[in-house]
């Protein structure tokens, strides 16, 4: 077999090319020859994640880290864990624990505030939005979800929040790409609320939602998106079929 940081940097290849099977076999072989390397651990326990598998992905976080307690990824692997399953004051706990050991990692930073902001937190992550843009002035992120606070507190530009809808609903695409359907949705609806107009944007809730299995929901956003786009045939074709379905 090649080198362990050989096959690492193969596995993180397959894993970015969403070869996750390939990904996984070959983290596998590298815990045959080192069975605590971190990498190998938590790339397992985001490829877990990502298929929905997370008692095992919290199985493999902990584990990385029970070998490896300074292990910056482990740590934040874990927190966007907990953060996806809609525990975020354990979500917090770990991104704090990151920033501890990487105070200058903008992730940390705009994890840690979506975790606070889905609490009610609202001052705190927005300081903690800020000091991401402080950090990093380009995190797109950061930047958007520094918005959706201010909006939340009323303290957004009417002017401004348009634009930031499209900005919520292209965050909403890129978090449904990578597996986090949960994120996706909350940008998504972020979107809505700053720009009910936007039918695409209903129409990829519906789909995130269906992919939940909230088929009722999902069927009201579809629904919407033929309101505002009532020349759509296709969408038109597919709701009737969905309809008779539930």
């Amino acid at each position: 077999m090649a080198t362990v940081s050989e096959a690492l940097k193969l596995a993180s290849q397959y894993h970015r090319a969403n070869r996750c099977l390939q990904a996984d076999r070959v983290y596998r072989k590298v815990l045959e020859i080192s069975p605590n390397q971190p990498d190998a651990l938590c790339g397992l326990g985001a490829i877990a994640g990502q298929s929905g598998e997370y008692d095992s992905a919290g199985r493999w976080l902990d584990a990385a880290i029970r070998a490896h307690p300074e292990s910056v990824k482990a740590w934040f692997g874990l927190g966007n864990l907990h953060s996806i399953r809609g525990q975020f004051a354990d979500a917090v706990a770990a991104y704090e624990r990151v920033i501890v050991l990487a105070p200058n990692l903008v992730a940390a930073y705009n994890n840690l505030g979506y975790a606070l902001q889905q609490q009610g937190e609202w001052e705190r992550a927005i300081a903690t939005y800020q000091k991401a843009l402080e950090l990093q002035p380009d995190c797109t992120e950061a930047d958007v979800n520094l918005a959706n606070a201010l909006y939340a507190k009323g303290q957004l530009p009417p002017d401004r929040q348009q634009g930031y809808g499209v900005a919520n609903a292209e965050l909403g695409q890129a978090c449904q790409k990578a597996g986090d359907v949960t994120t996706a949705i909350a940008y998504y609806r972020q979107a809505i609320a700053m720009h009910p107009e936007l039918a695409g944007v209903h129409h990829n809730l519906a789909a995130a939602l269906q992919e939940r299995g909230l088929f009722e929901e999902a069927l009201a956003s579809y629904q919407t998106a033929l309101e505002l786009n009532p020349e759509n045939t296709e969408l038109a074709d597919f709701l009737t079929i969905y309809q008779s379905l539930l």
